[in-house]
């Protein structure tokens, strides 16, 4: 899906466009505004975190296509209608690991873009640092990479596919209600 970065080269103007969108979406998710964030996915969305493993070199490549194509086990991988009942959860004042809410800080950065295939397409990856605190002292850390295809749908962007891939194997927090 994504190619080297010697590739299809986009202007400066789409490059700007797609980092404004992920800006935008992250401070969505920091704001709590899940129903506005939840309109920028797809119809036919796709939202995945495979589990990461620690891996022999001789592995690596193979394991990596693995993670790629939704053939290991993931933390969560949701469709659109599954992405939101986890919203409708966190809506509903009754989930308890956001009772209080969490507060959050989504840093996004290195935004490297390439055309698609299809028209209106984009393939982005970007790396992410997201800072969680809930109560007075618990604090989560969280650092990886995305892998979106971006959708131009009516002249504005939409999340048509995203792959989390964390920079840990194993997740040190408590739960895992936060967005990525």
């Amino acid at each position: 899906m994504f190619r080297s970065l010697g590739m299809t080269s986009v202007s400066i103007d789409e490059q700007h466009a797609v980092e404004q969108f992920l800006y935008a979406e992250a401070e969505l998710i920091d704001e709590w505004q899940w129903r506005t964030w939840f309109d920028l996915f797809t119809d036919d969305a796709h939202y995945r975190m495979p589990i990461r493993r620690n891996r022999l070199r001789r592995q690596r490549k193979t394991d990596e296509a693995d993670d790629l194509n939704g053939l290991e086990v993931a933390h969560f991988d949701d469709d659109k209608a599954s992405l939101e009942m986890r919203i409708e959860q966190l809506e509903s004042g009754m989930h308890w690991a956001e009772d209080p809410p969490s507060r959050s800080r989504h840093l996004v950065t290195n935004v490297r873009v390439q055309r698609a295939d299809a028209e209106g397409e984009y393939f982005v990856r970007s790396n992410f640092f997201i800072y969680r605190n809930r109560l007075e002292a618990e604090v989560d850390l969280w650092a990886g990479e995305r892998r979106d295809v971006l959708r131009l749908v009516d002249g504005s962007f939409r999340i048509a596919d995203r792959i989390i891939l964390l920079d840990q194997n194993l997740i040190l927090a408590k739960n895992l209600s936060v967005f990525f």
